[in-house]
């Protein structure tokens, strides 16, 4: 018995075509539309469409996954974080500034001595209680809401650079050591730590960069990671 030829036209199956079911389409079933008063999707294909899905922070590559695509409008300002940076700070001093004074040698510091010792140890405790509760406040509040009370006031939230959810303790904490003790310790690193944002693709300061943070907009209403806390 022969066999029958085979048919190369429309409706038989090519061999590099996947086998399917009886009765199972090819088709792609359309992306799921977002529901009334339900939040649209963060990007294209978010809802089932057959885009790449992109790290937090960056739209879908076109070019694989070695593409460099530019930051996206979810990432906060560079003057916001620059804002939200200088409250921090005032609120800071404002609230060590009574704790601070009889540390200080207020004398030593506008007329020094010459016999005064190198080092002055009433400064330097002032210093490092300084540094401490400056790295307690960054750690505690990020942990917790994600924000600071000066990113409050900007509508900034920081977040895994990576997923977008909530960051953990050991991001938190690297974060806060490296920003406020380091910083604090070394002037010239602080700077360029805060003024890597302004050169950055996704406008990251070096500590977010080694915790693996972004700074993102949280307008009233958005999706907040850290609501289940």
């Amino acid at each position: 018995m022969t066999q029958p030829p085979h048919d190369p036209t429309p409706g038989g199956r090519p061999e590099d075509e996947p086998w399917r079911a009886p009765g199972e389409s090819g088709a792609q079933p359309p992306p799921r539309q977002p529901q009334p008063g339900e939040q649209p999707p963060p990007y294209p294909g978010a809802y089932g469409g057959r885009d790449e899905v992109p790290r937090y922070g960056m739209p879908p590559s076109r070019h694989g996954p070695s593409g460099t695509p530019a930051p996206p409008a979810e990432l906060a300002s560079r003057w916001a974080r620059l804002g939200a940076a200088v409250v921090d700070s005032l609120l800071l001093s404002i609230v060590m500034l009574p704790i601070l004074l009889p540390l200080v040698n207020l004398r030593q510091m506008t007329g020094p001595s010459p016999n005064a010792p190198a080092i002055d140890r009433g400064q330097l405790a002032a210093n490092l209680a300084y540094l401490a509760v400056a790295f307690l406040y960054y750690w505690l509040m990020h942990l917790r809401f994600g924000q600071t009370l000066g990113k409050m006031l900007l509508r900034t939230r920081v977040v895994r650079a990576d997923t977008g959810g909530a960051i953990s303790v050991g991001q938190a904490a690297g974060r806060s050591a490296f920003f406020s003790i380091l910083g604090g310790l070394c002037g010239c690193v602080g700077i360029v730590d805060v003024a890597w944002i302004l050169w950055d693709e996704r406008k990251q300061a070096l500590h977010d960069k080694v915790a693996g943070t972004v700074v993102v907009k949280a307008p009233p209403g958005s999706p907040n990671p850290y609501a289940r806390r």
